[in-house]
Parts: C-alpha cells; structure tokens; sequence
C-alpha cells in the first residue's frame, strides 16, 4: 500500500517516474497495456486513456465500511470536511482525510447499492447508485484517467467509468450511465445539522495508514496539472476550488476566490432555479442549498473547466 501511494505521489509531480518504480502488481493483467483492459469498444478515443499511476487496483478500495455515531468519530471535527449523502432514509459522513487514501467505497446505504468516490487529482466527490439492470455492482480502481479524472470498473464486465461523468466509457457497457445521487461536501457540523442521525465511516486502515497527513498537501498548492485535459482557462489557479453546477442545459462555475471578493454569500438564478452559495475560506468548503434538479458538483477549475468546456463564471461585476 505504502509502495502505491509513492507512486501516485510521484506520478503526480512527473508521471514519467512511475513508470521506473517497480511495484508489485495487483494482478497479472496489471503488467498488460492499459492494465489489461479490453477497450476495443470505447466512446472515447483510446489514445486519451492513459495510465494513471499505480496499477490496476494499487491502492485499496474500501469494500466493508465500518460505520459510526457522530459521537463516537474521534477521527472528526467540527470543521473537518466530509462527504455527505442520503440513500434509502439513512445517511453518510465520509472524513476526506479518509477517502482521499482509497478512491472508492462499496457498500449498501438504506438497502440502496451505492459507490462513493473521491478523486484527489480533480478534488471531485461523487456518489452513485451502483445498480444496473436491478443488480448491485461493485467497483475497483482502474490505474487508468481520462480527461486527468480517474477511471472505475466495475468487477462484473470490467468496463471503464468516468468518475466525474458516471458514464462507461470503453468496455462492454460503453454509453451506459450510473444515477448520480446528491452529494455535500462541507463541515462536519454543517453536515450533522442538515443530518443528525448520519453515520461516519470509520478509519478503514488504521494500523497501515496515517491518516492525520495528507498525501498531496504539495500537490493542492502546484500549478501543475499533472494529465492532458481536453480544455484549459489560465484564468484562475487550477487548483483554485469551485462549485460547479448544471441543470437546464446551462453549466456554471462559482470559484471561492470570486465569492470571497463578494462578500462570501451569494443568492443566484441558474435556469429558472435559486442557488444560494456560502464559500467558507478558512476551511476551503462551499454550503448551499438548491433544488433537487440542479446537480452540484465541487472540484478543481481545471477538472471543471475540462469536462465543462462552455462553463459560465459567476462574477459579481456581472450582476
């Protein structure tokens, strides 16, 4: 685990060291092209694929969460940043400082199949309900990006998923699309106002991991994008965080730099839907409150700007 998490790290800051680290593979197919997956059938050019780091299943995906009352998380403050979802009348807590280690957690929430991802690269949380045709799938990490955003498979077909899209974008399921359930991601005592009874995954790995430090603390300050991306706006700081959000057709991205020279609190219109947007500096998190038809995603500029090309900037000069 140790070996794989240097050779993120390293591809991070190069991605041409990793390929003269040696690290056990996880399986034989790690050691074939593109960690061994059949792309073939794709719904992207092939040559955007590319790997990504550690190999196929180098770092370790979280498949049976432990679970814990707020009162019993030591591991989470106040202010600590989590990921927090409802499915099936429950809810979620996921410590970033936990996720950020492992990409991918598999689990049931509710009776609903869910696979809750976090990309360090994009700073993207993303939770899907993990279900095709009435049956519950399962993911693992790839070692493959597109667009600079790291791949899933699922286990049944080994296709691969974008992260950020929800889509399979080569592999048997190609074109097909996992639904999107609602994320926030704030502090945890906004999130344990919103949800008093949610439960927080317990540290998955406590005796193999330090989980007090970050592994990309240099890398959230670089300037450095690390993959090709399909657009870029040198505008803003890539790394800069934003709140991105789309309904109706129309994409739009509120950057905490922007919302910090305006005071902090917006109140916003995006197709006909209110938006009402908190950037918190001190700790780098956005709380909002939206319909449920606006899909609101937190990210990097880059990542943003890269899957969303024709994005608005709100900017309160503009109004």
């Amino acid at each position: 685990m140790r070996a794989c998490l240097l050779v993120l790290l390293l591809a991070v800051a190069n991605p041409a060291i990793s390929e003269t680290l040696a690290v056990a593979p996880a399986s034989a197919k790690a050691q074939l092209p593109l960690n061994g997956f059949d792309v073939a059938k794709h719904g992207v050019p092939v040559d955007k694929i590319l790997p990504g780091g550690p190999a196929r299943d180098g770092m370790a995906r979280v498949d049976e969460p432990r679970w814990a009352a707020p009162e019993e998380a030591s591991w989470v403050r106040g202010d600590t940043p989590v990921i927090g979802f409802e499915a099936g009348g429950e809810s979620r807590a996921i410590p970033v400082h936990l996720i950020e280690y492992h990409q991918i957690v598999n689990d049931e929430v509710g009776g609903v199949p869910v696979v809750i991802t976090f990309d360090p690269i994009c700073a993207t949380p993303i939770v899907y309900r993990a279900q095709r045709a009435g049956k519950p799938m399962r993911f693992g990490i790839s070692g493959l990006i597109y667009n600079s955003n790291f791949l899933l498979y699922d286990l049944e077909t080994e296709s691969l998923w974008s992260q950020v899209l929800g889509e399979a974008i080569a592999g048997p399921l190609t074109g097909q699309k996992l639904e999107r359930l609602r994320v926030h991601q704030e502090p945890f005592g906004v999130w344990l106002g919103r949800s008093p009874q949610t439960r927080v995954l317990a540290r998955p790995m406590p005796r193999e991991i330090d989980y007090r430090h970050s592994p990309y603390s240099r890398y959230w300050i670089s300037e450095t994008v690390p993959f090709p991306v399909a657009a870029k706006d040198d505008k803003f700081h890539p790394k800069e965080v934003v709140l991105g959000v789309e309904v109706g057709g129309v994409t739009r991205a509120y950057l905490g730099s922007v919302l910090t020279a305006a005071g902090g609190r917006i109140v916003d219109e995006v197709a006909g839907h209110k938006i009402r947007v908190h950037y918190e500096s001190e700790v780098g998190n956005f709380i909002w409150d939206a319909p449920p038809a606006l899909l609101a995603t937190d990210s990097y500029w880059f990542s943003w700007k890269a899957f969303h090309p024709d994005t608005q900037i709100w900017s309160d000069a503009k109004r």
